[in-house]
Order: structure tokens, then C-alpha cells, then sequence
């Protein structure tokens, strides 16, 4: 083959080599396009952690300046609540707590009862002709049994003052609850005349009319008093401690004990120191 031809024929090869340094430009954008990718992906995700992050911060910081408003305002309260039961307050904030009276038959606290059979006894001796001769004697006799009821006036003069962790109460005096309760039912009686005399019924009679009048005087009799005194000084210092329970009072840190006197007590007398437990 001649050279010229040779030529020819090598030439047509040398063109492929051509076109394909011609698309070599274009291979880097094919290499870059996921590292462009991965990057945008941490920057939004960073971005996402940024905002994330700051709320965070802003609600933490909220949240716990509601946590110390709250805290102030609860010391707040406590403190005041704390002031009405100390010396020179705790009075009127009891007698805040008490019932309105509107009329007499409210306003009481019952706080004892005495059971007691009472006997009762007349006689009625006549003599006649200067005293020289006796038509005999009517003898009537009564055993009932009564139960007499104590009680004492909510809106009377209440006292109450504060010593270390102790109620110290002075209470309105005791009352009795009038007429007492007599028990007729199993009331038994008795009479006799004498042996010139027929007034047996009548004297029994006016016996019994007279009952009611006699066993209110027994009532407010200062022995049947003092019978019923402790049981009531317990009876209001269960009720001054409810009152200091629904306070939320009566715990170790504030009242554990309370000390009752009446106003119509002795002064002399001795005074127990009622510590009493949640089942009292």
C-alpha cells in the first residue's frame, strides 16, 4: 500500500480521540452534585437544632419564672395565713369562723350531759285543839329520773392567745339547757294520809307540778356544775382543734395541744393540758 493511502486510512482514528477530550469539562459537576447535597443537609438540620434549641431556652426560662412567682406567692399566703393564729389575731380569726347567730335558739354548743334520779318528798302534819291532837300526816313521795344538758352561747366572749405551740381558750360559761329532761315514764310516786286527813291526792299533785321549777334550780346548781366541767372543757377543746385541723393548724410545726377555762371558773382551780390525737 502506497504511503498516501496509509493516510488515508489512519486518519478517521484520530477524530474519537478528539471528542473525547471534548466532554472532559462537564465530569466535575457530576462529581460534586452529593457533597452539595450532604452539605445542605447538615445546614438544614443544624439550622432545625438552632430553633429547637432556642425555644427550648425560652420556654425553660419562662417555665421557671412561673416556678418562682409561684413559690413567692405561696410564701406569700403562708405567711398571712400564719399571722392570723399568733398572739393578738388568733381571737378574731376564730371568731370569724363561728356560725351567725340570728336568734336564740342557735348559736349553741352542747357540751355535757348528767344523768341523775332525783327523789322528791313532802309532808303535811295537822294538829288541832291547841296542838293537843294530831289528825296524823300526809307523806307523798317522787323518784324521777332527769338528764340535765350543758351547754354554752357561740356568740359569748371568746378568748383565745398563743403560748409556744399551745391554744390557750377561755370559753363563755357554762350554760344549762332548761327545762331538763324528765323522764316520766319511769317516774314512781307515793302518798299516805294520816289517819284524820284525806288530802293525799292533792298533796301528790302539787308534788309533781312543782318538779320543773325545782329541777331548774338543780341545774344551775354549782355542784351538778362542777359533775360536768371536764367533760365540757374536752368538748371545746375537740372543737377548737377541728377549727384548727380545717385551719390546717394542728400539725407538729404549729398546735399539738389546747388548754380550756370557762369564764365563770375559779381562778384557783387546776387546768389540764388536753393533747389530743386525730381520734379524739
Amino acid at each position: 500500500m502506497s504511503e498516501p493511502e496509509k493516510q488515508n486510512i489512519s486518519q478517521p482514528s484520530a477524530e474519537p480521540r478528539h471528542a473525547s477530550e471534548g466532554m472532559a469539562p462537564h465530569a466535575p459537576m457530576h462529581l460534586w452534585r452529593w457533597p452539595l447535597v450532604f452539605l445542605c443537609s447538615v445546614a438544614l438540620i443544624s439550622w432545625t437544632a438552632f430553633q429547637i434549641f432556642s425555644q427550648s431556652q425560652a420556654t425553660l426560662k419562662s417555665s421557671v419564672q412561673e416556678s418562682v412567682d409561684l413559690a413567692a406567692t405561696i410564701s406569700n399566703k403562708a405567711e398571712a395565713i400564719a399571722e392570723k393564729f399568733q398572739q393578738g389575731s388568733i381571737t378574731r380569726t376564730f371568731l370569724a369562723s363561728l356560725p351567725q347567730i340570728e336568734n336564740s335558739g342557735s348559736g349553741r354548743l352542747e357540751l355535757a350531759t348528767l344523768d341523775s334520779t332525783e327523789r322528791f318528798r313532802t309532808e303535811d302534819k295537822l294538829q288541832i285543839w291547841w296542838d293537843y291532837v294530831s289528825l296524823g300526816t300526809t307523806v307523798s313521795e317522787i323518784s324521777v329520773p332527769v338528764t340535765y344538758r350543758y351547754h354554752l352561747k357561740l356568740d359569748g366572749p371568746w378568748d383565745l392567745s398563743v403560748s409556744n405551740q399551745t391554744c390557750l381558750v377561755t370559753a363563755p360559761r357554762i350554760r344549762p339547757t332548761i327545762p331538763p329532761s324528765i323522764h316520766t315514764g319511769r317516774m314512781q310516786k307515793s302518798t299516805k294520809n294520816g289517819w284524820g286527813r284525806f288530802n293525799a291526792d292533792d298533796q301528790l299533785d302539787d308534788l309533781e307540778k312543782s318538779l320543773t321549777a325545782t329541777l331548774v334550780q338543780y341545774a344551775d346548781d354549782p355542784a351538778r356544775l362542777k359533775l360536768v366541767r371536764d367533760e365540757a372543757r374536752r368538748t371545746v377543746a375537740a372543737f377548737v382543734k377541728n377549727w384548727l385541723l380545717k385551719e390546717d393548724q394542728w400539725r407538729d410545726d404549729r398546735f399539738h395541744a389546747v388548754v380550756v377555762v370557762f369564764q365563770d371558773e375559779p381562778s384557783e382551780v387546776e387546768l389540764e393540758t388536753i393533747n389530743l390525737t386525730s381520734s379524739d
